[in-house]
């Protein structure tokens, strides 16, 4: 035991250990006999879903104790609850985005187009938390959910622009010219729409001005996947129109030759 000090004192100097017998204790879970073993999990070595996953494959009961049955709580618990609950929450929201956006461009393709940030966006969240060393908890999921939003905000302005140009333009334009031209205007609105989101949440992620444990995953999964989902909203996107603004006329060509 420390002292004041700060030494190391023997207890045996200042008290008498003896070994007697406890009183009996029978713990019921579900009416049966059980165990309990509890552990905290030192977040910087591991994961508790990867310790439990380990003690799991070393105990091997299903083969050493088949009479035995083993059930995981705690954190490993809580994080499985957490991804099945933002694995709804993920499908739900896509979805209303789609559906919203499929009612708002008349269209089943171009929804697809504006949606297909987020998953480049999803994949900015993974790396930014693997350089970072961090795990990928709940406030984490929660900012990658809200990062939808954000994301599609973004692909939304370019594809509307672009489809407003392609009714405006001028006839003998290559449809390569009026594209470019489209993706040239929304340059600045995504940017600087990307630039003061993360001029707001960085900040909080690197903990300036203050430390937020709570929110710094958030934030830190908001912010990289914008970066992430705004390199493919600029590049990919308008690349992507293309492709289906062809594959779109060559349905039409396909449709016209079949109804003569």
């Amino acid at each position: 035991v420390k002292n004041r000090q700060g030494n190391l004192i023997p207890m045996s100097q200042f008290s008498t250990i003896r070994e007697i017998q406890g009183e009996p204790d029978f713990n019921h879970y579900d009416g049966e006999r059980s165990v309990s073993i509890s552990a905290s999990v030192d977040d910087k070595v591991t994961t508790s879903q990867a310790a439990m996953a380990s003690v799991l494959k070393e105990l091997n009961a299903g083969v050493n104790f088949p009479q035995v049955a083993v059930i995981s709580e705690g954190g490993a618990q809580d994080v499985l609850e957490s991804m099945e609950s933002f694995q709804n929450a993920f499908i739900a929201s896509v979805l209303g985005v789609f559906l919203i956006l499929a009612m708002l461009f008349n269209s089943y393709s171009q929804p697809l187009l504006v949606l297909a940030a987020v998953p480049f966006a999803l994949i900015g969240v993974i790396w930014a938390f693997y350089f970072h060393k961090e795990p990928l908890s709940f406030f984490a999921l929660t900012g990658s959910l809200a990062l939808i939003g954000v994301v599609v905000n973004d692909s939304l302005v370019m594809v509307s622009h672009l489809n407003y140009i392609k009714h405006k333009r001028v006839q003998i334009e290559d449809k390569i010219t009026w594209i470019a031209k489209g993706a040239r205007d929304r340059l600045r609105a995504v940017v600087l729409t990307t630039l003061t989101t993360l001029a707001g949440v960085l900040p909080l992620a690197y903990g300036l001005g203050g430390t937020d444990y709570f929110l710094q995953p958030m934030v830190l999964a908001l912010g990289y996947g914008l970066i992430f989902g705004t390199v493919m909203t600029l590049i990919l996107l308008p690349c992507m129109y293309l492709m289906n603004y062809d594959f779109i006329n060559w349905l039409g060509v396909i449709k016209t030759k079949f109804s003569k």
